[in-house]
């Protein structure tokens, strides 16, 4: 066995005299010290410390270096994921790894705990100075589909994000959500990286509606999701509320015996209103599926105009709804939709404006161009659709267009002339292209919801802990593809963040022995014998 060198700490000690007693077996601490270059005394404190902790089945296994290094892992594993992640506080966690009887082998009182989650967040934040120091040396110009939006806490956060691949841009603490903040925050960003924002998601807030048009230099484009939710939250709420109402009248006329007419009446009400229902639900439903750049029925390519027509019929379809209920509509959710058809359809041609600044570059023949505008985008477009759509109604709707469309690309004569390394490779790019088309800021409200629900875990959010959870949600959590956000955005690979904090941790503290309570003295008790 060769002789250990002298300058060891004292988790090595303990090991060294742990592995020459298991290889030699019971031996004087004289021939110990001897093998392990360490004193006599030092071996007697150090074997009956190992006697002394060594006291369950598994405890010979964490004296091992690879026991050891698996107990570093363990506790930075659990730190990263429950702690950073998930929130969980260092007391939760220090019962946890006592429950794992690990509190003989390695320090995890809630103090220790604490220390090393600091620790943590310290080594996370130098990740992004490691990481901008690479991006900055590619140089490269990325193109954005940026939305924002705020969440208010005791302080506002805002956040922006890019939706095709939700790297979060922005997300900070700040007193007040005006324009002037948003254009701080937003031109910091944008000054490092050398971004350039294609269009902007917001819903109508005049301070982002600016922001876009003065300082990203880019068309504002307004919000899907809100639109259709103050929609429901109008008109949808008082169908509800009357066909509640006459439900519950048409049950008390048949229980009290009312009269045959009068039960007739509220029945056909009744039928009336559940049918004015069916129109506004059916109305919802060809909003969504008119604001896309093909028509779903035949997957044709469509511009904002033709899409604006759609929409606005839609509006007359709801006022003609509105006025035969005599419904108040009191949040004029119709009119304001009315207002933003133009800015909602505006998307479909800054989107085929990009197509064409694309393909431009190849210069093809008109039927190679054709054909991927006609035949392979809304192949791939639709089929994006059926897998981020969760609603059953448009999720089947988007089935049947998604298989005509790829019926139509695999049958055509020009896809039997790419090879199939070609076409894989166009398959790729309409991916990419396709998911460049973003009608709604839904991801940033998922962020929000996160946030909230962090923010009522912890009791509050800390400018810190906050740029920790930013970090971890752009290089760390991935989708079902196994791509970082900062993956699909920059298009390059970065380092582990898990890994790369690992191994910059050091090691773990060593257990130590708690303080004695002080004697509770009883109270009332005289403090004097009589």
């Amino acid at each position: 066995m060769p002789l250990l060198p002298l300058s060891m700490n004292l988790r090595q000690r303990c090991q060294a005299v742990f592995q020459a007693g298991y290889k030699f077996g019971e031996q004087s601490f004289r021939s110990l010290a001897a093998a392990t270059k360490l004193s006599k005394s030092s071996v007697h404190r150090l074997y009956h410390r190992l006697q002394k902790r060594n006291q369950y089945p598994e405890s010979q296994l964490w004296e091992t270096q690879a026991g050891q290094q698996w107990l570093r892992l363990l506790v930075f594993a659990a730190l990263f994921v429950f702690a950073l992640e998930g929130g969980v506080g260092c007391e939760r966690l220090s019962e946890f790894f006592h429950l794992l009887r690990l509190q003989q082998h390695i320090g995890v009182s809630p103090s220790a705990l604490r220390q090393l989650r600091t620790h943590m967040e310290e080594k996370i934040l130098e990740y992004q100075l490691h990481v901008q120091s690479q991006l900055k040396q590619d140089g490269r110009e990325v193109e954005l589909c940026a939305a924002a939006d705020e969440k208010f806490f005791d302080q506002v956060v805002l956040v922006m994000l890019d939706l095709p691949s939700g790297y979060i841009l922005v997300e900070e603490l700040t007193e007040n959500r005006q324009y002037s903040t948003w254009q701080l925050s937003a031109q910091q960003v944008l000054k490092e990286f050398g971004f350039k924002v294609k269009y902007f998601v917001s819903d109508r807030a005049k301070a982002l509606v600016k922001l876009a048009l003065n300082d990203l230099g880019c068309p504002s484009i307004a919000d899907l999701f809100h639109a259709l939710f103050e929609l429901s939250k109008s008109l949808g709420w008082e169908l509800n509320c009357l066909a509640s109402r006459i439900e519950k009248q048409l049950q008390l006329a048949r229980s009290n015996h009312q009269s045959a007419e009068l039960i007739k009446q509220l029945e056909t009400e009744q039928s009336l209103l559940q049918n004015s229902n069916r129109i506004y639900q059916d109305c919802s439903h060809r909003i969504s599926t008119s604001l896309h750049p093909f028509d779903i029925a035949d997957s044709s390519p469509q511009s904002s105009l033709q899409v604006k027509t759609l929409l606005l019929r839609e509006v007359h379809q709801l006022k003609a709804l509105k006025q035969a209920h005599r419904l108040k509509d009191q949040r004029d959710s119709i009119n304001k939709f009315a207002r933003q058809v133009q800015e909602l359809a505006a998307v479909v041609d800054i989107w085929w404006s990009w197509i064409d600044g694309c393909l431009g570059s190849y210069q093809f023949e008109s039927s190679r161009l054709d054909w991927i505008k006609q035949q392979l985008l809304p192949a791939v477009y639709w089929q994006q659709q059926v897998r981020r759509t969760k609603t059953e109604t448009l999720k089947r709707t988007y089935q049947l267009a998604y298989q005509q469309a790829w019926d139509a690309l695999m049958h055509h004569p020009a896809t039997a002339t790419v090879s199939h390394t070609n076409l894989q490779q166009w398959l790729n790019w309409a991916s990419w292209m396709a998911s460049k088309f973003q009608r709604s800021s839904s991801p940033v409200e998922g962020r929000n919801g996160y946030l909230s629900q962090v923010y009522h875990n912890r009791r509050g959010l800390s400018s810190r802990r906050l740029k920790v959870m930013t970090l971890i949600h752009n290089f760390h959590i991935k989708r079902c593809d196994g791509t970082t956000a900062a993956e699909r955005l920059f298009a390059q690979k970065f380092p582990d963040l898990f890994q790369w904090v690992v191994s910059q941790m050091g090691e773990l503290p060593t257990p130590r022995k708690p303080r004695k309570k002080p004697l509770e003295t009883m109270v009332g008790s005289p403090t004097v014998p009589s």
